[in-house]
């Protein structure tokens, strides 16, 4: 838009996040990594998007595409849009991508030890972005950073201020890492595997802490995980993703009433039943994901699918919709196999 800057929220009734047909490839010995591979996805104002999968699918090299966090050297976009509030950030300088990065899109990392740095402590960590992004005064800032603390449930947050990363557990390290993203009140929080390597009480208060900021904020919330019970909690719609693309995409309420693609039923029935009795062995999903610097023909689930036919392996399956907005890509979904049918 004529005269917008990177800073400048643009008027618009589009959602405030579209990918279109996105796709982010690496360079790799053995070829071109097809890490993305046309993802086209949108995210409303005010609600939240679970993107599942398993390791390797592509769900954190989607995330970070969004900041533009992936390494220049290696790594080659070759199509698609990255639109945030009408504008595409794939157009945008490395200045101006600064002015948006942490003050209107925030992350939260796997790996909260990594992120943070290890030698400054956490007070001071959080005022140098307050102070970078809102030109606060160091008081104000400092000041500012004990509030979000407090805000995000850390005990005793005026001695933490003073505290390094490696003094603190891992849920109050993942704590900080929330009051960092949310330190300028940031339109789209993006929390990748927020819950990772946490037990799960500590899961639970974390998701807990992100569903409270998000609606005392209005914020828009992406939510990653390989996990259909973590994002089950929050999502309002959920993106399943399979060796770089989206298989299935729908309402939270329509995924988990019908789902329609076996890759999907399959990470469903992954998840561990409190119902189960004790021991129970938990359920796999046979064989491994296909090389994606390999030939890849036909449906890329095919290999490790009970359902797949001829045609699965020869041709690839494209999104189908089940009106309103219920897509899935599957030459034999759930709904027909289950009672014997043919796509």
């Amino acid at each position: 838009m004529a005269g917008s800057t990177a800073a400048d929220p643009i008027c618009t009734d589009e959602p405030l996040l579209r990918l279109e047909s996105l796709k982010v490839y690496f360079r790799a010995a053995r070829g071109l990594v097809r890490a993305v591979d046309g993802v086209s996805v949108a995210l409303e104002r005010g609600r939240t998007l679970g993107i599942v999968g398993e390791s390797g699918s592509g769900k954190s090299v989607l995330a970070r595409s969004v900041l533009r966090l992936l390494p220049e050297r290696s790594t080659i976009q070759t199509g698609g849009r990255i639109l945030f509030d009408g504008q595409d950030l794939c157009r945008l300088s490395e200045s101006e991508l600064r002015r948006i990065r942490g003050r209107r899109i925030a992350m939260v990392f796997q790996d909260p030890m990594t992120s943070l740095n290890p030698v400054i402590p956490i007070g001071r960590q959080i005022a140098q972005v307050l102070k970078y992004h809102l030109g606060m005064a160091p008081k104000a800032a400092s000041a500012r950073a004990l509030d979000l603390l407090a805000s995000v449930g850390v005990p005793s947050p005026r001695q933490r201020l003073e505290e390094f990363p490696h003094q603190l557990s891992g849920g109050m390290r993942q704590r900080v890492m929330i009051a960092l993203a949310l330190a300028c009140d940031p339109e789209l929080l993006i929390a990748d595997e927020p819950t990772t390597a946490l037990d799960v009480t500590v899961q639970a208060q974390i998701l807990d802490l992100l569903h409270r900021q998000q609606n005392e904020r209005g914020m828009t919330l992406i939510l990653i995980s390989h996990d259909l019970g973590v994002v089950a909690k929050l999502a309002d719609r959920i993106a399943v993703m399979y060796a770089g693309r989206i298989v299935e995409q729908a309402s939270a309420e329509a995924l988990f009433g019908d789902m329609r693609m076996p890759y999907t039923a399959a990470l469903f029935r992954s998840i561990p039943k409190l119902a189960n009795p004790s021991h129970t062995r938990l359920e796999a999903i046979d064989g491994r994901p296909p090389d994606l610097a390999g030939e890849l023909r036909g449906c890329r689930f095919a290999p490790r699918c009970r359902f797949a036919g001829d045609r699965c392996r020869d041709e690839e399956p494209p999104l189908g919709r089940k009106p309103p907005d219920h897509e899935y890509a599957c030459w034999h979904p759930m709904h027909l196999t289950a009672r014997g049918g043919n796509a």
